[in-house]
């Protein structure tokens, strides 16, 4: 592994397939009702069902507010039309999501209980764990789905992991 934080636990390689996707995109979306965000949810739609159609079959998410959680709950979504794929979570800390607004809160947690799997990369937070969650989220991926619109960012970080692992990225 690259990393060699004392207090983690080995992180099993659990969202490699033959094709795996990741997503990463930012926590604050457009609103609700306006065109950008149906445009949004529409391209997020039409990348997945892509990458679908071309084999994926493990999702893998970071389950912030925002974009990851958009993304996990089209997952779900798809997953209805095809059995075969699953939603994984790939979260940065046990507790990780308990300070979110009570909506995004009770999302992520209908995510943990649909989710194949979820995995956590260490027991507590930590001065980097964010990164940590985006490098290993591109680590087990052929294919990430990105939602960015402005750097710096958490977002154009992992655009970056993505680009040095050499891996498609496909801009929603």
């Amino acid at each position: 592994m690259w990393y060699s934080f004392p207090d983690m636990e080995d992180m099993p390689s659990n969202c490699t397939s033959l094709r795996s996707v990741c997503f990463t995109g930012h926590r604050e979306l457009p609103p609700v009702r306006s065109a950008e965000y149906r445009q949004l949810v529409a391209g997020t739609e039409a990348a997945v069902r892509r990458a679908i159609a071309q084999g994926a079959r493990r999702f893998c998410c970071g389950g912030a507010e925002g974009f990851d959680l958009l993304a996990g709950k089209l997952v779900l979504l798809e997953q209805k039309r095809h059995l075969d794929i699953q939603l994984v979570l790939l979260l940065p800390y046990t507790g990780f999501g308990e300070s979110f607004a009570a909506g995004d809160r009770a999302e992520l947690l209908r995510q943990k209980k649909a989710a194949e799997e979820v995995l956590y990369l260490s027991n507590h937070y930590f001065s980097g764990c964010m990164a940590l969650r985006n490098r290993q989220l591109v680590e087990n991926a052929d294919l990430c789905i990105a939602y960015l619109k402005r750097a710096p960012s958490g977002t154009a970080q992992t655009v970056g992991f993505a680009k040095e692992k050499g891996i498609e990225i496909v801009y929603v």
